[in-house]
């Protein structure tokens, strides 16, 4: 598995620049963010950034820091995404939503770029930070943000599974890994949803979800239909075009992104059908419900890592 890297460390940067390199390779990196650290005149750090299917794997080591996101911050950012950090090293403190999480090495914790949070690292730093894309994660979980500034222990339940599993990522294995990263990245998300334990839907009665489970199988029954409406489709419920957005809403999601994710399944599916190997990548585009074969590949891409050619030659050579 070929991964493009991108690096950045302070050896590059002349003695007392340290820390205001580090505040700006942070930001090209993550986000807009503020930082400050006791060492200030010999302040290090490093960070290595691997693209890893839908998300991205931040390896950072640096000093003793206070990082914060601040609200103008937030209101200048174009970038919508959750982070879950997975301490290897040292003591971490998350302070978001008036919650605050106190994390040991081995332990982990989510956090929302959307709200203004604080870390604390006392003993320097050294963890995975997995930056997630907001709308690829609520496919997962309904509400992600209701987990944030949540430590997940080390060696406690599906909280232990899911530190295992981010603890064997290191940044010398990732080339041989032997599952795609897509892949490997979904399995992550179906931990830390299990690590969460329920929560989605909550809100909703048992009427409503029973509507909405109807709602999602008729989604995936006409998944391949490139002229499904949300109009349309909601007067064959039964319901109105509103009380269907509001159902999809109050899970997490969208009527939109409800229909792609059963769409980009369906097309995963023919894909690994040895008995459709003879189908083209837009034959398998259209069978599935794109009208575009080129939004069809890199949605694919987005969503499972590998190119649509790619995933099947994988499987099937």
């Amino acid at each position: 598995m070929q991964m493009q890297t991108r690096h950045w460390s302070t050896e590059t940067v002349r003695p007392g620049e340290g820390l205001s390199y580090w505040v700006e390779a942070i930001c090209e990196a993550f986000l807009e963010m503020k930082a400050d650290s006791s060492m200030r005149r010999n302040f290090t750090g490093r960070l290595t950034q691997h693209p890893f299917g839908p998300v991205d794997l931040n390896f950072v080591q640096a000093s003793d820091q206070q990082v914060w996101r601040t609200r103008q911050a937030i209101a200048r950012s174009r970038q919508d995404n959750f982070y879950l950090l997975h301490v290897r090293a040292g003591r971490l403190e998350v302070e978001q939503d008036g919650r605050v999480a106190l994390t040991r090495p081995g332990d982990s914790v989510l956090v929302d770029s959307r709200m203004p949070y604080r870390f604390a690292f006392p003993d320097g730093v050294d963890c995975l930070s997995v930056q997630i894309p907001q709308a690829w994660l609520r496919w997962h979980i309904a509400m992600p943000e209701a987990l944030t500034a949540r430590a997940f222990a080390a060696g406690s339940g599906w909280g232990g599974t899911l530190n295992s599993a981010l603890g064997n990522l290191m940044p010398q294995t990732l080339p041989d890994l032997a599952l795609p990263a897509g892949l490997l990245a979904d399995h992550l998300a179906a931990l830390l949803t299990l690590a969460a334990g329920p929560q989605a839907e909550d809100s909703l009665s048992t009427h409503q979800q029973a509507l909405l489970r109807r709602l999602r199988l008729g989604l995936r029954e006409r998944s391949g239909d490139t002229e499904i409406d949300p109009a349309r489709f909601a007067a064959e419920h039964g319901i109105s075009k509103r009380y269907l957005h509001l159902l999809f809403a109050a899970a997490g999601t969208s009527f939109g992104a409800a229909l792609l994710e059963e769409r980009l399944s369906q097309a995963r599916a023919v894909l690994e059908d040895p008995r459709r190997q003879s189908l083209s990548i837009t034959e398998v585009a259209w069978r599935s419900g794109f009208a575009d074969p080129s939004h069809f590949a890199r949605r694919f891409r987005q969503r499972f890592g590998l190119a649509p050619a790619a995933w099947r030659r994988r499987l099937h050579t």
